[in-house]
């Protein structure tokens, strides 16, 4: 990886739809040679994926919580996360608890609701965001 790749990482994280030959005038270079470093980006797995970022606002999911998990019972936590609507992120951590939900809900009440059902899997500390000032931030790397 070059310092070509990095602006070219840069500019799809902010907008994976911009078009080979928008992204070449931006970094000085070809469609075809962009296209090829980008090929050769998502061979080498560096690129993972392509996704759509969807505003919860505008699908009636106003409310935004992360809960902290202590259970004795991974693998049924796992199967509940997974199978809910409104977990959108899971994560297995160390420390006192062993996972922490992202969970995106229509309402304070809805949210109750899901606390009940997954406090049955083990105790929940829950923290709702007020507000997110850096929602999204792509990974940047340093050349050495």
């Amino acid at each position: 990886m070059d310092q070509i790749d990095l602006k070219i990482l840069d500019f799809l994280q902010q907008n994976a739809r911009i078009s080979f030959s928008e992204l070449g005038r931006a970094i000085n270079m070809t469609q075809p040679a962009v296209s090829e470093r980008v090929r050769k980006l998502e061979e080498k797995g560096i690129i993972d994926s392509y996704r759509t970022i969807v505003s919860p606002e505008k699908l009636g999911k106003t409310v935004t919580a992360f809960i902290l998990v202590q259970t004795n019972d991974c693998g049924k936590l796992t199967a509940f996360g997974s199978q809910s609507q409104d977990v959108v992120e899971m994560h297995q951590l160390s420390g006192q608890f062993n996972f922490m939900l992202k969970v995106q809900t229509h309402s304070m009440q809805s949210l109750n609701t899901f606390l009940s059902l997954c406090s049955q899997y083990g105790f929940t500390s829950t923290m709702t965001v007020l507000s997110s000032p850096l929602a999204f931030k792509g990974i940047t790397s340093e050349l050495d």
